[in-house]
């Protein structure tokens, strides 16, 4: 069958969308809870598309919840929308059988551009072990992604071998922590992840440009040169921003925190959207290749900052 014949197109890999961008605007999408209606995550990623969302990407749901749906709303959004995106792919509760599984159906979909994580344990969930026969770190995915990719892959039972076996061909990506406690582990960890075979990172949410910028300049000096993306979310009140800090365990600069309200409501809205964009302009400055928006459930606010961004670029600003 060639390839033009085949049901699912392949998708642009993001490296490709990041090499011919001076400067990205994407975001990002969480799978409704189980047994939520589906429509309405069709619906918010059509009005982040129409905002100017250039690529997007789709979670498995953080804190270890329940979700499902990653695959086919990635999917959909590169089939129906037309639009690059992202799957999230975690091995947390995946054997490296069940991983190679899972991944050929991303392949068979089309699907090119995988964020490769570990996952997270439920919340509350103080000790993790990984499946057995499973992984337990994130590069340990990655080095199995690479395999594929270079047409191997795990052997059958009783040893028997295919005759020819077609590499995958994805583009792989890994998280990165600009603010992991030990400044030696963060960019230890991401070495790995790199060395693996990463091919791009995104950044947990960042709120600080000059944070960003030290550890891109940490990790060039150790030899990492793949583009990292910061990834951040919109704050609107003082105790929104507290609140995201503690659980995420990032800071907000208090520059930042002394320019919030302390209640929601229209004024919020514009702060948190003023200070996104000077974040997303010092981060321009600064030489990141994009930025990276995590819209959680305030699609509105995450529309009217990415036109808002869209306008920029027109006035040659961002």
């Amino acid at each position: 069958m060639s390839p033009t014949s085949l049901p699912f197109r392949s998708d642009i890999k993001l490296t490709e969308i990041l090499a011919r961008n001076a400067y990205t605007f994407s975001a990002e999408v969480i799978p409704p809870r189980n047994g939520t209606e589906q429509g309405k995550v069709l619906d918010q990623i059509e009005m982040l598309i129409g905002s100017g969302a250039e690529f997007l990407a789709v979670t498995k749901g953080a804190g270890g919840s329940l979700r499902g749906g990653s695959l086919p709303i990635a999917q959909a959004i590169k089939e129906r929308f037309s639009m690059p995106c992202v799957a999230h792919f975690t091995c947390r509760d995946l054997n490296a059988e069940e991983v190679e599984n899972s991944l050929m159906d991303h392949h068979y979909f089309g699907i090119r551009n995988i964020l490769a994580l570990r996952g997270d344990p439920p919340d509350g969930q103080t000790e993790w072990q990984p499946r057995e026969g499973g992984h337990n770190f994130a590069h340990e995915l990655i080095t199995q992604i690479r395999a594929m990719n270079e047409g191997h892959y795990l052997e059958r039972p009783g040893g028997s071998e295919l005759s020819k076996q077609d590499p995958t061909d994805f583009c792989i990506g890994a998280a990165a922590y600009p603010e992991y406690p030990d400044a030696r582990e963060r960019i230890e960890f991401f070495r790995r992840k790199v060395e693996a075979g990463a091919h791009y990172g995104v950044t947990d949410m960042i709120f600080d440009a000059e944070l960003y910028a030290r550890f891109i300049d940490a990790c060039e000096r150790h030899g990492l040169t793949v583009p990292v993306l910061p990834g951040t979310r919109i704050l609107k009140t003082r105790a929104q921003a507290e609140r995201m800090a503690a659980k995420f365990r990032v800071s907000v600069p208090s520059r930042t925190l002394s320019r919030l309200p302390e209640e929601d409501g229209p004024e919020a809205a514009e702060r948190g959207i003023e200070l996104f964009m000077e974040l997303a302009q010092r981060l321009r400055q600064l030489g990141a290749p994009g930025i990276h928006l995590f819209v959680i459930s305030d699609t509105a606010i995450g529309c009217r900052a990415l036109r808002q961004l869209a306008e920029s670029r027109k006035q040659g600003k961002t």
